[in-house]
């Protein structure tokens, strides 16, 4: 049974890696395109983006390797054979079990070591490249008298520059192509790049400036005087490549002791914004250690949806198991939405839905076992103790 379902996990791990890469070719086209193409960036981002994704690719790979393995052994009637020679399905749980704790092990690893490593090595490969993009940007291809119109986003003017390559004079800035929703024009006699990548404080400081700007729906211009204007470019930077408000998810990014002891400094705190990013913390935390157990459920879904009746079709078991995928995300996305918004605790919002669902596994499982391969569990008359209400129900309605 081990050997059936090892080369199915394996193939189904592999393709389920495939599509989550091919989900995310937007995000990794921008990163192309910021950094050019090369074998470093194509080849690592694909790695550090789908560490995270491992506890959830293992639970899914293990329930279609054992629903392939046991959609098999029903196809070609091995199962019926092992059934009439006293090979019970509760005995063939037991090898489903052993291969089933491993890929649980997997997911643990994953969840609790690997999602952060991933993402700490995502933040730290894009603080790398920064650090060489705008040394590009500022030493090569930034000129006196030249317009750069691609400097993070924006047009960039400078007519002097120093020799150093940190101080200007008489700039300009304004939104590129790619800025939506920005109507303005900056301009100062002076202007300074201060700080560097390495000590996450690379600035853009503008002295005595003006700022025009207008508004999309008519020709009305605002000016704006100013001693001194700062741009964080580091954050302009990270902005544009996972997308505004990453910087509040940094936490996801933490060791498991990190992220105690981040937990534990929030909470006792009274601000409603700190006090949300504690909520979300704390269930992260509870969700890295729940959500490899999502293997067990699904394991026992798909020993029960692979042994099926030839009558019903081959797609039937691949149709439940999809809804049984469908139905477990929403589970644990309502659970993770109460836990948030304060009406659960973390751990009875991330461990509740994994306990539900394999306990139904274990039903499941046990109305296979005790019923004919060709019988639905789902069938109403072999519920047990539905069966004897249904017939109380119809004597009373017999005599009165």
């Amino acid at each position: 049974m081990i050997l059936e379902i090892m080369p199915q996990f394996v193939t189904v791990f592999c393709v389920m890696s495939a599509v989550i890469v091919i989900s995310q070719l937007v995000r990794l086209s921008e990163i192309l395109v910021t950094f050019g193409l090369s074998v470093e960036n194509l080849l690592l981002p694909f790695l550090f983006i789908l560490m995270p994704f491992i506890s959830i690719i293992v639970p899914i790979s293990i329930m279609f390797a054992i629903l392939l393995a046991f959609s098999r052994l029903s196809a070609d009637g091995e199962f019926t054979a092992m059934i009439a020679s006293g090979y019970s399905l509760r005995r063939a749980l037991r090898p489903v079990m052993a291969i089933t704790f491993v890929a649980c092990l997997i997911a643990l690893v994953g969840a609790v070591y690997f999602e952060a490593w991933g993402r700490r090595e995502t933040l730290q490969f894009y603080h790398r490249k920064t650090q060489t993009e705008l040394d590009n940007m500022i030493r090569y291809r930034m000129k006196p008298g030249v317009f750069l119109d691609d400097f993070l986003g924006y047009v960039l003017y400078a007519e002097h520059i120093s020799p150093d390559r940190t101080r200007f004079e008489n700039v300009m800035l304004g939104p590129g192509h790619n800025t939506q929703n920005q109507h303005f024009t900056l301009l100062a006699p002076a202007a300074a790049i201060t700080g560097s990548v390495e000590t996450g404080d690379l600035r853009m400081s503008f002295d005595y400036g003006i700022i025009y700007t207008t508004k999309a729906d008519n020709d009305d211009v605002s000016v704006i005087k100013f001693k001194r204007a700062e741009l964080d470019l580091l954050s302009i930077f990270r902005e544009q490549i996972f997308g505004p408000g990453s910087t509040e998810d940094d936490y996801r990014s933490y060791t498991p002791i990190e992220l105690s002891r981040f937990i534990d400094s929030l909470k006792d705190t009274k601000d409603p914004k700190e006090r949300e990013t504690w909520q979300k913390a704390r269930f992260l935390f509870h969700q890295r250690l729940s959500m490899p157990f999502a293997c067990f459920a699904f394991a026992l879904f798909a020993m029960v949806l692979g042994i099926q009746d030839e009558r019903r079709g081959k797609s039937h078991a691949f149709l439940g198991s999809s809804l049984a995928i469908v139905i477990g995300y929403i589970a644990m996305m309502s659970f993770k939405f109460l836990t948030e918004k304060g009406l659960l605790s973390a751990p009875l919002g991330a461990w509740l839905p994994h306990i539900i669902m394999t306990a139904f596994g274990v039903f499941l499982v046990y109305q296979k076992n005790r019923l004919p391969p060709s019988e639905s569990v789902f069938d109403l008359r072999h519920i047990p103790g539905l069966r004897n209400l249904r017939r109380r129900a119809k004597m009373r309605a017999d005599y009165g």
